[in-house]
């Protein structure tokens, strides 16, 4: 049992605080499946010690005339190789749209970075019973018009928005159930498996019950990923050999 680990760290981290999480990040043997989303501008300083390193989103735009984005051929020039896209908070606080979420996983892949989609309903929604067609409205927008190569190269998280930060999490059957409506979504429409992660108030005190749910490949970890001794439990629960 090896899950992939996506620390997403937002803006939680001051430059000490950086210095200190990576000191004993580097006290892990195995990080082969830990990826990092730092703030922006603390990235280079996970580049510099190895760490496997993405970018919390992208601009949709180029390289050029727009003040206070971050572009795709920049996080690459650096040496990030993946990105975040589609997140909840980009899209309420940023009006990010699906379009633009499109755009940005076109721009990620033909730079040849790898994108992780974040798809997931709202409270509202999911007690509406729709977060399955919240969910396949995601996938189809953001997903829209790519071949199977090309989706194949994709990581796709599933984070209720609900559950971002709340400490609460759906039930088991819950995730397991959407997780396997996202994969046969896939399977049947570009013959893949694909990789999915699960995301909303992972932390240490749930990591051994999400661990037994089938078909989930690993965890987008928000806050707990800002606090070195929760996130090295996290990998190691999801790093022991079976």
């Amino acid at each position: 049992m090896k899950k992939l680990i996506v620390g997403n760290q937002k803006s939680y981290l001051k430059s000490n605080e950086v210095n200190d999480f990576i000191a004993g990040l580097r006290m892990v043997k195995d990080l082969s499946h830990v990826l990092i989303c730092p703030s922006s501008i603390y990235m280079e300083r996970y580049i510099k010690h190895n760490f496997i390193t993405g970018c919390q989103d992208v601009s949709k735009y180029p390289s050029g005339a727009d003040t206070g984005e971050l572009s795709i051929e920049q996080i690459k020039s650096i040496g990030a190789s993946f990105s975040l896209v589609g997140h909840s908070e980009q899209r309420s606080r940023k009006n990010e749209t699906i379009e633009d979420t499109n755009i940005k996983i076109r721009q990620l892949l033909e730079e040849e970075l790898v994108p992780i989609l974040c798809v997931g309903e709202s409270k509202a929604e999911r007690d509406a019973n729709k977060t399955e067609e919240v969910v396949l409205n995601e996938l189809q927008g953001a997903l829209d018009d790519l071949s199977t190569k090309d989706v194949e190269k994709i990581i796709i998280a599933y984070e209720p928005i609900w559950s971002i930060g709340t400490g609460i999490i759906p039930t088991n059957d819950e995730i397991e159930n959407i997780i396997s409506f996202i994969r046969e979504y896939i399977e049947d429409n570009y013959h893949i498996s694909g990789i999915i992660l699960y995301g909303g108030s992972v932390n240490p005190h749930n990591i051994d019950t999400l661990n037994t749910i089938d078909g989930v490949d690993g965890y987008l970890i928000g806050g707990a990923s800002s606090k070195i001794d929760e996130f090295i439990e996290i990998i190691n629960k999801c790093t022991k050999e079976e």
